[in-house]
């Protein structure tokens, strides 16, 4: 799974309708306060709006430095007559047994109402509805209103894209309980009636494809259900369905849909007949609408974000036990992680890349150091403050192995062979081992970092470009990683490194043990911007190596304009 695209409107700098296709690695280039950071403020947003129903954030889940201001500070010039749209796209291609979304993998709802659909049909079954049975990509898109009654901000817009198609979306003012769904895509692929061929010969080549059971469903109930709860709008034709939602257009994702399907002065006799059909049409909404947002929400709660400073751990630093996402902002969770490396796998890895000579080659690796602690005063001091004899020994032997251990993680020397702590040693060091960290371990998600060059000399920034490889490949499954590789920077090495691997992966001259790495693989943005507001251009990359399009302003001409 992938975040591959982001749209977004009157956000930050951002006025104008922006839209950013991400690669398994992305690197986002551009001069200093231009907004190259608005791209991950926006995903943290998206993230509190999902995640904790929080439209108005300041300080987020992300921890660190990040603090969002509230609605009032992101709205494009602050202006709070502009609504923000936030719209992000996943490829979940490799993701058939998603939870959030059963019809990946067949199993779904049961209400025999919509068996001619073709997401009722499984992939292993029919080669006919093979392109209808899994979903390859859903899309969530957000606005984000202000109420000047409430004065605060609302969910005024939740729309749901599947495969690229509209699905439908939840409209609300700010007021309480008047959300609807609405902007219903009947033509879906997904919810128009799955035609054998016998069928599609005698539909004719004018009618390829029948009408949608599930309109057929809704207006079947439309006209029964009362008018006010589901009805015909007149001037645009457009069916609307009143929803329960937390507020605005908002959505509970932790419980299926509410949807207002049931007139209260039907009688009991016919209530009983409907309800059949009144909950298969709800589970079938339910999951459409609510397992894209789903995904979306806990795809982002996995995002590891890496801010522009990290603090050094020091001496006499002791790593926090529970688990805190918020600490990766720090750099603290990567050293909190190496403590609780048990079976010592990561801090191997770590090492093989802090160490080796065709990675980063900085002359120090990682070691993990015990120490018994002598409680003083304590029964073990006690012995050698009267003095020892040949009798204590045993005692001692005892008192000794009963001593409580700590550990800690310091960095080896190579040069002078000695351990040093992390403080005392350059601050580049501490400064890219979260960075190595974050890039190595097991984790799927967002890998977003702000200036992971911060610190470090050019010789050592270069094999950070392998580094950015390594954590978005292919594992030695030959499956895909899941992690999206999101990097703000002003490294030219960094881009070298990558541009170099992406030649020599085309003309089949990698280094022995180097991982390939293709174009297609690489997203270059430039971010400048004017009186209109921030813009992102997509610089393209071809197999060689070499960009297509021209920098912009003369980015990285410096170096030239110095020599010459």
């Amino acid at each position: 799974m992938r975040l591959t695209r982001i749209e977004i409107e009157n956000f930050k700098g951002i006025g104008s309708r922006q839209r950013v296709d991400l690669k398994p690695v992305t690197l986002l280039f551009g001069p200093n306060s231009i907004g190259k950071s608005t791209i991950l403020q926006a995903l943290h947003y998206v993230r509190e709006v999902l995640e904790r129903g929080n439209v108005d954030p300041d300080v987020t889940i992300a921890g660190g430095l990040i603090d969002l201001g509230g609605f009032s500070t992101l709205v494009h010039k602050h202006e709070l007559d502009r609504p923000v749209a936030l719209k992000l796209v996943l490829d979940i291609s490799d993701e058939r047994g998603a939870e959030a979304l059963p019809l990946n993998d067949g199993r779904s709802f049961g209400a025999s109402e919509f068996s001619e659909l073709p997401v009722r049909y499984l992939v292993s079954e029919s080669e006919e509805y093979r392109d209808y049975a899994v979903v390859q990509e859903v899309a969530l898109e957000l606005e984000v209103r202000w109420s000047d009654l409430d004065r605060a901000p609302y969910v005024a817009r939740f729309a749901v894209a599947i495969d690229g198609d509209h699905f439908a979306t939840i409209v609300s003012p700010p007021q309480v309980g008047r959300a609807q769904l609405t902007e219903f895509n009947f033509m879906h692929p997904l919810l128009r009636r799955a035609l054998r061929p016998d069928e599609r010969e005698e539909a004719g080549a004018s009618e390829p494809e029948a009408t949608s059971p599930l309109e057929d469903e809704i207006f079947s109930l439309a006209r029964e259900a009362a008018a006010d709860r589901m009805t015909r709008d007149t001037p645009d034709d457009q069916l609307r369905v009143a929803v329960g939602t937390i507020r605005g257009a908002l959505p509970d994702l932790n419980r299926e849909l509410v949807l207002a399907l049931r007139d209260p002065d039907v009688k009991k006799a016919e209530l009983e007949e409907r309800t059949p059909r009144v909950n298969g049409l709800r589970a079938l909404l339910s999951e459409m609408m609510l397992g894209p947002a789903r995904i979306v929400r806990d795809y982002l709660r996995h995002m590891t974000y890496i801010g522009p400073l990290r603090e050094i751990p020091t001496r006499s630093y002791r790593p926090q036990v529970t688990p805190d996402e918020g600490r990766w902002a720090t750099g603290l969770a990567a050293w909190d992680l190496l403590y609780s490396d048990r079976d010592g796998g990561l801090m191997k890895e770590v090492n093989e890349w802090l160490s080796a000579e065709a990675r980063l080659r900085t002359g120090y690796r990682l070691e993990e150091v015990e120490f018994k602690e002598v409680p003083v005063p304590g029964a073990f001091n006690q012995l050698f403050e009267r003095g020892l004899s040949e009798d204590d020994i045993a005692d001692l032997e005892e008192l000794y192995r009963g001593l409580p251990t700590r550990s800690e993680v310091a960095l080896r020397d190579f040069q002078k062979g000695v351990l040093v702590a992390p403080g005392d040693v350059g601050v580049g060091i501490s400064q890219m081992l979260p960075v190595v960290v974050a890039a190595l371990r097991d984790q799927n998600g967002i890998l977003a970092i702000e200036q992971p060059e911060l610190h470090i000399h050019p010789a050592i920034q270069v094999g950070l470009g392998d580094l950015l490889i390594r954590a978005a490949a292919q594992d030695e499954s030959g499956l895909p990683s899941a992690k999206t590789v999101l990097v703000e920077t002003h490294s030219e090495h960094i881009m070298l490194r990558l541009l170099r691997r992406i030649r020599e992966t085309t003309d089949d001259e990698l280094p022995p043990g180097v991982r390939g790495f293709a174009a297609e693989e690489l997203s270059v943005i430039y971010v400048e911007g004017d009186d209109a507001g921030v813009r992102f251009r997509s610089l393209a990359v071809d197999q060689t190596g070499e960009f297509r399009d021209q920098w912009p302003e003369g980015f990285f001409e410096e170096r030239a304009e110095e020599l010459f």
